[in-house]
């Protein structure tokens, strides 16, 4: 730099005041500009800032600070709200399922009811009307002892259910030690399930639910079983 003004001096040139120059000019926040935006937003809330860009023609980089200008000096005019905007339909809620099953297929499906929670008492609660339906379909296993899996999450470890277990006399298979909370045969169930889910769209937990069923019906038992040895 100190050379080129070296040589702009050793030329001949005796001041230091910039040379005037063509395009745009240096400031164009002007009071002008701005109340013109101003009329231009009461008249439609809705314009792009594009279109106020091209209606004024000023840069975009410098009409930003323009709107920000004109947003910092009517910020809570007239007390009027934004327009407001069309909500999107949502879909069906989650829905909360617990599935037993064994190397045939499906015995009890358990479907949460909105607004509820599992607890122990509703997992031991649940338990029971599993055992009703594993000894009406499943009836060789009546005089059998059974073999229960299930992962460790908190309300399927604590003292209800485990006694509502000892109560029912199955035996419970240990968790693989420092093994995720899912259960390893959970890992060829569920995620096809979720493949199947993938894409569709659900107005109610009614449709979510046959939609389900509709899964695990058409499986073949030799899936449940290859899953099960998996």
């Amino acid at each position: 730099m100190v050379k080129k003004w070296f040589t702009e001096f050793r030329c001949g040139r005796t001041s230091t005041s910039g040379a005037e120059r063509s395009g745009r000019p240096k400031e164009v926040i002007t009071p002008e500009i701005v109340d013109k935006i101003h009329e231009m937003i009461l008249d439609d809330r809705r314009i792009k800032v594009r279109e106020l860009a091209h209606a004024i023609a000023v840069i975009r980089t410098n009409f930003c600070a323009v709107l920000l200008l004109w947003n910092n000096r009517n910020s809570g005019f007239r007390g009027e709200r934004g327009p407001k905007k069309a909500k999107q339909s949502l879909s069906a809620n989650k829905v909360m399922a617990t599935v037993f099953w064994d190397a045939r297929g499906v015995v009890h499906i358990d479907y949460l009811e909105k607004g509820k929670t599992i607890t122990g008492e509703y997992y031991s609660k649940l338990l029971d009307r599993f055992d009703v339906d594993l000894k009406q379909k499943r009836p060789h296993l009546a005089k059998k002892k059974v073999l229960f899996h299930q992962d460790n999450a908190r309300v399927q470890t604590c003292l209800v259910k485990m006694a509502k277990i000892h109560e029912l006399r199955y035996e419970l298979l240990p968790h693989p030690a420092y093994s995720p909370d899912l259960a390893p045969c959970d890992y060829y169930l569920f995620p096809n399930l979720k493949k199947w889910l993938g894409g569709k769209r659900f107005e109610s937990n009614e449709e979510v639910i046959t939609e389900t069923n509709a899964y695990f019906e058409s499986l073949e038992k030799t899936y449940y079983l290859e899953g099960i040895k998996n």
